[in-house]
């Protein structure tokens, strides 16, 4: 009988020190709990920082591709790269006027006589005229026929008409003034402006 008690004792004893143990690891896992959850959180918004950054990354980079394709097709219409307009007050040489230079980039000067010379594209169908004939207008009143997409180019500026049937653009010279002239289906303004800015280059203008 003893030896039963005694049996019986030892058994409640195992038992209890078994519950204790279960709960101690129970308590351990709910505490363990808001940590891990924590730690996902923090995985969740560095992932989402990440693919951010990335996006901004690529926006970027498909901008920075887009400018370089848009200047390489502009260079590529002209044969050269852009040295951009004129210094301020610069104007163009009345020598350069009466004879302009054989070559400007991809384009040769056409044979002919007259006042207005024309530049012809090496590859592609593009005719430029460059008028000899100084104008004694105001700049800044011929200028205001062009305001549509105009642009800084040369010693003045680039621009088409209000019917958009023209582009045009007035260069500030010695005597005056002189018109460029090319047709929106041939070559756009920017690229009108790249040819321009050649021109003054070439022509020394200062």
């Amino acid at each position: 009988m003893r030896k039963t008690a005694v049996l019986l004792s030892t058994l409640a004893l195992s038992t209890l020190a078994l519950a204790a143990c279960g709960g101690g690891a129970e308590e351990a896992d709910e505490s363990t709990a808001p940590a891990t959850a924590i730690t996902s959180e923090e995985a969740s918004e560095e992932e989402a920082a990440a693919e951010a950054a990335s996006e901004v990354e690529q926006r970027e980079a498909e901008a920075a591709e887009e400018e370089a394709s848009e200047k390489k097709s502009a260079d590529g219409a002209t044969g050269a790269s852009d040295p951009g307009p004129a210094a301020e007050d610069a104007v163009i040489p009345a020598d350069a006027v009466a004879e302009p230079p054989q070559e400007i980039g991809a384009y040769s000067l056409m044979e002919g006589s007259g006042p207005a010379h024309m530049y012809s594209h090496s590859e592609e169908s593009i005719l430029i005229s460059v008028d000899s004939t100084v104008l004694s207008s105001d700049y800044e009143t011929l200028v205001a026929e062009i305001e549509t997409d105009n642009v800084p180019a040369g010693t003045g500026s680039c621009g088409t008409n209000e019917a958009g049937s023209s582009i045009t653009c007035y260069q500030l010279t010695e005597d005056g003034v002189i018109t460029l002239n090319a047709v929106p289906e041939e070559i756009s303004v920017e690229e009108m402006a790249l040819f321009v800015n050649q021109y003054a280059e070439q022509v020394g203008a200062a």
